[in-house]
């Protein structure tokens, strides 16, 4: 729920008080955010649901750079179980971010703080189609050659193709963005299975979680995808229940 510096203040998060509730009332693993909404915000949900404190952010301004928002140290006081730092690579400007993923991957380790990693492919001078397996993996590789402990990366298209970014990950556990809405609640479901199939750790979602009439119905689904082992058709008919 970090997404107003990049992307604006879309809808579903214009009341943001609000969205987290929504979002909490599945019990979600946890929820990442920067630190002004973590500090205000998330103290009804700390004591179940995990804060991963954000401490970075790319913007519509800037939008191949991901620059420092937060630190280890602000993570610490405001109760975070981890931070998380933003990396986009295929152009000069990753030089940059891995210098400052080094620095906090360094920090973090001394803190005994688990660091994730938004990692993904997007710039001028990436090979081919973006989003290639090729390019994926590089961009995973990039977080566990660095030390991340987990990496959200985007999909590559089956579940063949993602299981080599998985094994690129070596360490690194590997776990999926949502990437554009507008797909059927069903498509990201089974994105999610195959991405699960091929090895990814879970997933990290925000517009498809935040963004749908229900909010809680959707992480409640995901729960049972990924740590239940529920059926795609399990998960939509939970989502569409007393509906």
């Amino acid at each position: 729920m970090d997404h107003p510096i990049a992307r604006g203040v879309l809808p579903g998060l214009s009341d943001v008080e609000a969205a987290l509730a929504a979002v909490a009332s599945g019990r979600p693993d946890s929820i990442t955010l920067q630190k002004g909404i973590a500090s205000r915000c998330f103290a009804p949900y700390a004591a179940d649901i995990a804060l991963i404190l954000k401490s970075t952010s790319y913007s519509p301004y800037h939008q191949n750079m991901d620059v420092p928002t937060a630190t280890v140290d602000e993570a610490l006081r405001l109760g975070a179980e981890a931070i998380s730092v933003g990396v986009l690579v295929g152009s000069e400007l990753q030089a940059a971010q891995i210098t400052h993923l080094g620095a906090v991957s360094r920090e973090a380790d001394a803190a005994g703080l688990p660091l994730v990693a938004h990692i993904y492919p997007r710039g001028a001078d990436l090979p081919g189609e973006r989003l290639s397996a090729d390019n994926v993996s590089y961009a995973v590789r990039v977080g566990a050659e660095l030390g991340v402990d987990v990496v959200k990366t985007e999909w590559t298209g089956s579940a063949e193709t993602f299981a080599q970014v998985v094994e690129a990950g070596g360490p690194a556990r590997v776990v999926l963005a949502g990437g554009n809405p507008g797909r059927d609640i069903r498509d990201y479901f089974q994105m999610t299975a195959d991405a699960l199939s091929a090895g990814a750790a879970g997933a990290t979602y925000g517009r498809f979680v935040w963004g749908h009439v229900r909010p809680g119905r959707v992480v409640e689904a995901l729960h049972k995808l990924i740590h239940d082992g529920a059926s795609v058709d399990d998960a939509v008919a939970h989502v569409d229940q007393g509906l």
